[in-house]
């Protein structure tokens, strides 16, 4: 029974999150000392952490649908509030991320940032180019996805479910 409602889960949140899809910090080109950790409780895998500030992470990605897509960020907190990256997409900033202070706080979590303003794909198989640029040293970063389902929040998901409900997009560079 179990194995079955586990295989309808995400047969569903295939169809209802159709146009969501995920960009693997791993995947993308460092510029600078960008050291990749392991942690698979908070990730489920690795992650990036900065080793020094204004250093960068580039990648192109083919997005295969137009639209108007929410973003969202996989970041962690260790509750200090300084340690923190910038991503910009075709120039444009959308938002800064990483260590926030948090209610309730007793120890690093992992969690999803939801960014500043929407990104709009106006044709189908449109590359954008994507920068994160660490602010601070020890600032962490892991994904971010992309949905046009305005429903999704990745931070009521597990990290297997985001991983099987978001479309891994490769690396074009």
């Amino acid at each position: 029974m179990k194995k079955w409602m586990f295989a309808a889960f995400f047969a569903v949140a295939s169809v209802c999150f159709g146009g969501t899809y995920r960009l693997e910090g791993n995947s993308m080109n460092s510029e600078g000392d960008w050291l990749k950790s392991n942690d698979t409780n908070g990730t489920g895998g690795s992650f990036l952490c900065s080793n020094a500030k204004n250093i960068k992470l580039t990648a192109s990605y083919l997005v295969p649908e137009a639209g108007k897509y929410i973003l969202w960020v996989r970041t962690e907190t260790r509750n200090e509030g300084w340690r923190k990256s910038q991503i910009k997409i075709n120039g444009v900033s959308f938002g800064k991320f990483g260590d926030e202070k948090q209610k309730d706080f007793s120890r690093p979590v992992w969690y999803w940032k939801k960014l500043i303003m929407p990104l709009e794909i106006k044709n189908a198989d449109d590359v954008i180019k994507v920068e994160v640029t660490a602010l601070s040293s020890a600032s962490r970063f892991d994904s971010v996805v992309l949905t046009t389902d305005a429903s999704f929040d990745p931070g009521k998901l597990s990290v297997s479910e985001v991983d099987d409900a978001a479309e891994e997009l490769d690396n074009a560079e």
